[in-house]
């Protein structure tokens, strides 16, 4: 949720605290009875063929016993909209474009993003292209979800009533939105083009590929980094572009590390004799309950416990029968920026091979919530222009010398519209083969998918239909064919997407790095993350034997920091020569790299880490084009360990010099001031008590409390943490913004085949989104804390360790 929906919510938490306020009176009984949905008895679900059993643990995780698999989903989007109705409203009207009509001006910009990106559009069509089973699925658990919308109103969450909110029934298409959702979401490359465009514009194209992103993977047989290719392309063009130019500039313009981890070790790794598979993903869970919804699916076909997103049938997260599967982010490139001219003679127009061509106009009105205007709503035309790539997203003032270009967002998701979904079977796939077959009718969610069996196969895949393109990458912004040729010649094939199966290494895993193997034949992405994570997840997975699952346990809260080895050699060599600062050094030579809460080392590495790279970048780049670069954490970070490596490179020479040359050196002395100015007026003027865990906090929130008195009375409360962007234990934080929390893992999932009743998990959330009630945030806690539940896989268990009942009936 984006911080100007919060700040719109505000009023509703005051509503809520005014009633808290009410004490031991009708207020409190109020917020009790909002606290909770019916977990006993039974309520009538229309359209079931026969009754379902909706049990719950002490975690309040649902688990769902049904007699038919159409019967087991309605009952999952019922039980969803249970617990995250109030949740599944405000993200539709996200990616409908209608926020606004809801909370008011404040959130018009992201209306306004949604409607240029045409998500809605994208969904409607292709839910019209679903097949009839697939449609069916989906079906099933809109029914659900619409049963309770139509015949629970006196259930709803208090959030309702006081924002004058009325849910509305859902559709197959609001589904199917959602995917489409996901994949603008997780498919970031086009902000890095935007980056990738400031850069030429500042330096022109082979200066500025000097500093554009390289990818590297441990598992590579040389030591080399891949960059984009081709220095001598002469398909760019000057824009000097702004992110105000762009009707889809994102609320925050940092990237701040979307990502996971996930990995799988054969029998040979487990003290079971049996796979094992561990994921946690790294998401901005910071808000209430969370991003997942856990819950056990029993029915004759399908056996399955794991966490679920609201409004995706089954589970993302988890085991099945036969198959343990997690998630991270493989960043397939899926989107290109393309430069469009404006004809001259007609500005209703552009050129497309060589032919004045008028752009497509879709006029849409947007509904906003204002209390000034007749009837409290008013409205706002908006006029989108497209061509034949995709939607102007730069329709403002023309970009270029001559005024005369627009950037145009070239996406799958509006042109890749499939008879499936891809998440179909994943619940009934017998064994990893045939997972790693479902996986691969993925079409618009890049994930990479890492598995296991109960037969001891383990395999890893890359998902997506990601183009191929003619002798071109997609690292920034282009000029179309003159020709009108489509540089889109085709898809990789899903078989060939970056993956293994059965490694001789007995584990595999990823991190959201670059997952191609030696002589990949496709230009896959050029953004991905550094390779640390995956790194320091080789040096153990690959000398462990026996693993258990706190073992696996372990490597998730590993704090080990291996970039820090790039650097800390020539912080300690610098700084110990310099009597202002041989404190600072004293406390880095004995520093072992690893980023505990309370140390002070983490804490004067990172501060020093932003300082250098600002030192390095800012006089080339100037001050707001270096932070957009900063900001944006995969893009530098890899590029920056290669320049490390020669401290006498011209990047490091202050341009505002030129009777100097300086090295890396002069750029650590000129830094180390900076960095401990910072860190005294956070901390005080003793490093050695100074704290990593006091700067690096995260704080979990309501929806609507994010901010100021108030926020523990609806959930909220604040912790330290260790670890770093560059840890296995995430803790990413915004760049221009240090040190708060902002990427972590959102839950964490340990699974042992050994083991047939459970699966070990941990949500950094809660089940419900139901304030003044346990599990909005009780397993937030729990993961704080170190602590992990056991989600039932076996039925009996599940139903042993029920503390409710209810059961819904035809």
């Amino acid at each position: 949720m984006s911080p100007t929906t919060s700040r719109r919510l505000k009023r509703t938490a005051l509503g809520l605290l005014v009633l808290l306020g009410v004490g031991l009176g009708a207020g409190y009984y109020m917020l009790r009875s909002a606290g909770q949905t019916q977990v006993d008895g039974s309520i009538s679900l229309s359209g079931l063929k026969a009754p379902v059993k909706v049990l719950r643990d002490k975690a309040g995780i649902p688990y769902l016993f049904a007699e038919n698999t159409p019967d087991l989903i309605k009952a999952q989007g019922f039980v969803t909209a249970q617990h995250r109705l109030f949740q599944s409203e405000l993200f539709r009207a996200t990616w409908r474009g209608e926020l606004a009509a809801t909370l008011g001006p404040d959130t018009l910009p992201s209306d306004i993003r949604m409607r240029v990106l045409g998500l809605q559009r994208n969904g409607l069509k292709h839910a019209e292209k679903l097949s009839p089973e697939s449609r069916a699925f989906f079906q099933h658990y809109v029914d659900g979800m619409n049963a309770y919308i139509a015949n629970n109103a006196s259930d709803f969450p208090l959030e309702f009533k006081l924002l004058g909110l009325q849910p509305k029934p859902w559709v197959v298409s609001d589904l199917v939105t959602l995917v489409h959702y996901i994949h603008y979401s997780h498919a970031t490359n086009f902000k890095a083009e935007v980056v990738a465009q400031k850069l030429i514009d500042k330096l022109g194209l082979e200066r500025a590929q000097a500093i554009f992103p390289l990818t590297h993977s441990p598992d590579w047989s040389t030591k080399t980094s891949h960059a984009m290719p081709d220095a001598q392309r002469n398909d760019w063009a000057q824009l000097n572009v702004d992110w105000n130019h762009l009707a889809i500039r994102p609320d925050t313009l940092n990237h701040q590390g979307l990502g996971s981890n996930n990995w799988a070790v054969g029998p040979s790794r487990s003290a079971s004799g049996k796979a094992m598979v561990a994921n946690d993903p790294h998401l901005d869970n910071r808000i209430l309950p969370g991003t997942w919804h856990p819950v056990g699916l029993f029915s004759p076909d399908i056996q399955a416990v794991g966490a679920a997103l609201p409004g995706m049938p089954g589970i993302m997260v988890g085991r099945t029968k036969h198959v343990a599967f997690g998630v991270t982010n493989a960043y397939g490139d899926v989107q290109d920026l393309y430069i469009e001219t404006v004809d001259p003679q007609n500005p209703a127009n552009y050129l497309h091979a060589g032919q004045s061509v008028p752009f497509g106009v879709i006029k849409e009105t947007l509904r906003i919530k204002d209390k000034t205007a007749p009837g409290g709503m008013r409205e706002q035309a908006l006029t989108l222009r497209t061509t034949l790539r995709g939607p102007v997203i730069s329709d403002h003032e023309g970009l270029g010398p001559k005024g005369d270009k627009v950037l145009v967002l070239r996406s799958t998701d509006a042109e890749v519209l499939g008879p499936q979904i891809g998440v179909e079977h994943l619940l009934t796939a017998p064994d990893a083969a045939a997972f790693d077959r479902e996986v691969q009718k993925i079409d618009l969610m890049m994930f990479n998918f890492v598995f296991g069996d109960d037969q001891g196969n383990i395999g890893h895949r890359a998902t997506g239909a990601v183009p191929i393109r003619s002798g071109k990458d997609g690292g920034f912004p282009r000029l179309p064919d003159p020709g009108g040729a489509d540089d889109w010649t085709g898809f990789i094939p899903k078989d060939k997407l970056p993956g293994m199966f059965n490694p001789g290494r007995a584990w595999v895993g990823t991190a959201n790095h670059d997952t191609r193997p030696d002589a990949y034949p496709w230009y896959y992405t050029n953004y991905v993350a550094p390779s640390y994570r995956y790194a320091r997840m080789g040096q153990v997975l690959g000398q462990s034997q026996k693993m258990t699952v706190q073992d696996h346990w372990t490597l998730m809260d590993d704090n080990h920091n291996l970039q820090s080895d790039a650097l800390r050699p020539a912080l300690m060599a610098v700084l110990k020569t310099d009597p202002a600062q041989v404190d600072l050094a004293r406390i880095l030579e004995q520093w072992d790299g690893v980023d505990h809460a309370d140390s002070a080392a983490p804490l004067i590495y990172q501060a020093l880490y932003r300082e250098i790279a600002l030192g390095t970048f800012s006089d080339e780049l100037g001050a707001d084009v270096t932070k957009d670069m900063l900001s944006t954490w995969y893009f530098w970070q890899q590029r920056f360990d290669t320049l490390l490596q020669t401290p006498d490179s011209a990047w490091f020479d202050d341009t505002s010099t030129p009777a100097r040359r300086e090295t890396l050196a002069d750029v650590i002395r000129a830094a180390a001031p900076r960095a401990r100015a910072q860190l005294e007026a956070l901390q005080g003027k003793d490093p050695g008590a100074w704290r990593w865990g006091k700067a690096h906090t995260l704080r979990f929130v309501s929806p609507l409390r994010r901010k100021g008195a108030g926020q523990e009375l609806v959930g909220g409360f604040t912790v330290e943490r260790g670890g770093s962007g560059e840890t296995l234990n995430r803790g990413v934080y915004d760049f221009q913004k240090p040190y708060e929390v902002a990427f972590f893992a959102s839950m964490q999932l340990v699974v042992d085949f050994g083991d047939a009743d459970k699966i070990n998990a941990v949500l950094a959330g809660g089940v419900s989104e139901r304030h003044f009630q346990p599990h909005q945030n009780d397993q937030a806690r729990q993961w704080v804390a170190g602590r992990r539940g056991n989600w039932w896989f076996n039925p009996e268990q599940a139903r042993a360790h029920a503390v409710s009942t209810l059961t819904l009936t035809p």
